[in-house]
């Protein structure tokens, strides 16, 4: 019984009486806590949960081989400006194009190719390494086949619009899929299922969604594949003759903060972007944007940060945009909110109104194209000097597309975003030097460097040069010009 009383009294102390009169220490209003005093190297853990403190060396070392270009040439786009460009006098007949490219997702009804032709990655991919290094189960290639959903391709067909900044994935997964992470060139960051990127209030067009309905299928102006549902909105065709109609508002510096009229942040500035204005002030110009729900809202943007219309090409904007652009890493596919080879160069003529497709081989195409192959080396810089424009010429190779930004000393120089410089040893064992960001180079980058691949030499290898400010030759005239070259 005494046992029983002490158990009574024990519940008592720490659940509190059962009767609904409150005990009186309950109505005394509790004090707020002390401040949290923190001293330096005051961390009180117990010994399995100790915080190593990652010590970080004042100057960290260069490991890997350098390539001399990139020492030997200046790196800043003014030089080869002042030297080389030039200001536009007339308008380019393709300026007059940008609208009807920019907007043409918008005037789609149905999806532009057909389901077999969208449907090339489940027939493509059935094996291959995730982001742990380790091969993907086979299951996992059946999910991503039935999350595809293609049976309902292009039943959705509604035009849309981005509301942030989005990778375009091969699947509807932002899981990555790579190769051999191995090898060179088939690891990081090469990841398969990485298409594109699309900018913020980017035209798109719904095809369908995923089994799920987290992604949709869509189709840009230049590029198709999945993006996540939750970060577009379908439009109506007011909301559409709206902004269209409006002038256009071309974004000339990255990652500038874009906030509301209420200063909320929105998204940040990007080169490439294009915005329709509304307005203007002294310092900043007003702009349409569309949120998640569908409702049309306004923006900032600084008016150092951007031109409204198409204008013609000028060594102040040439020097401007192509400053930030060489801050850029390389980002493949346009992972990471960075650019790679095509897109650097797409986003770097936007601004101008001059629209060009966002995949390698097609921006070798546009214009007036002079074929480099059959010449040898010397052919090819010489043809490269008398025929190429400075900052308006496109140098190609299977892969990878250059910027022709003139001379500097007599040497052919090129702008462009690369990953890395190709060696193989006397083994045949092939490797990579890491660039890994937008340079100003030679088209012999890398020579110096030991074991460099003289076979992947990018003059060795480039085919083709293609002046996209002028409009496309004759078929008959191409060939004319083509038998000329070789002489």
């Amino acid at each position: 019984m005494h046992y029983k009383f002490l158990v009574f009294l024990v519940i008592i102390f720490f659940t509190g009486c059962s009767s609904t009169k409150s005990p009186v220490i309950s109505q005394i209003p509790l004090a707020p806590p002390p401040p949290l005093i923190c001293k330096e190297n005051n961390i009180s853990v117990t010994s399995d949960e100790q915080i190593f403190v990652q010590e970080i060396e004042n100057e960290i070392p260069q490991y890997g081989k350098k390539a001399n270009d990139l020492e030997n040439f200046p790196q800043d786009i003014s030089v080869y400006v002042d030297k080389n460009g030039m200001n536009q006098e007339s308008i380019f007949e393709i300026q007059k194009q940008f609208e009807g490219n920019y907007y043409r997702p918008w005037n789609y009804t149905t999806a532009p190719i057909c389901a077999k032709e969208a449907m090339w990655p489940i027939g493509a991919f059935k094996s291959g390494y995730g982001s742990n290094l380790k091969p993907h189960d086979t299951t996992w290639f059946r999910e991503m086949e039935l999350q595809s959903n293609f049976s309902a391709f292009s039943t959705v067909n509604k035009p849309a619009i981005t509301t942030r900044w989005m990778n375009l994935r091969v699947m509807p997964t932002i899981k990555p899929l790579y190769k051999n992470p191995a090898k060179p060139g088939e690891g990081y960051p090469f990841d398969l299922l990485q298409n594109s990127s699309i900018a913020f209030n980017e035209p798109i067009f719904i095809s369908h969604y995923s089994q799920d309905g987290a992604w949709a299928y869509v189709f840009t102006n230049n590029a198709s594949g999945w993006v996540e549902a939750n970060s577009i909105a379908i439009l109506r065709m007011d909301q559409i003759d709206l902004l269209k109609k409006k002038e256009k508002l071309f974004i000339t510096q990255d990652r500038i903060p874009l906030k509301s009229i209420d200063n909320q942040f929105i998204t940040y500035s990007r080169i490439g972007m294009v915005l329709s204005a509304i307005g203007e002030s002294d310092e900043e110009y007003k702009a349409l944007w569309i949120d998640n729900s569908g409702a049309v809202r306004e923006l900032r943007v600084p008016k150092y940060a951007a031109h409204i219309g198409i204008r013609l090409i000028t060594k102040e904007e040439l020097h401007q945009i192509g400053s930030n652009l060489l801050r850029n890493t390389y980002g493949w596919g346009g992972m990471f909110e960075e650019r790679d080879c095509s897109s650097m160069i797409r986003d770097y003529f936007t601004p101008f109104g001059i629209w060009l497709p966002r995949n390698s081989a097609e921006q070798a195409r546009k214009g007036e194209v002079i074929s480099l192959k059959d010449l040898n080396n010397t052919q090819k810089l010489t043809l490269i000097k008398e025929k190429g424009i400075p900052f308006q010429t496109i140098l190609y190779k299977k892969g990878h597309v250059l910027l022709y930004v003139g001379t500097y000393d007599d040497t052919v120089m090129v702008m462009h975003n690369i990953w890395g410089i190709r060696t193989k040893n006397k083994e045949g064992v092939k490797g990579r030097v890491v660039i890994g960001k937008a340079v100003i180079s030679t088209l012999e980058l890398g020579r110096d460097v030991e074991d460099f691949d003289f076979e992947n030499m990018l003059l060795s290898t480039i085919t083709s040069m293609n002046i996209f400010t002028k409009p496309s030759l004759p078929i008959a005239q191409k060939k004319s010009d083509k038998k000329l070259s070789k002489l």
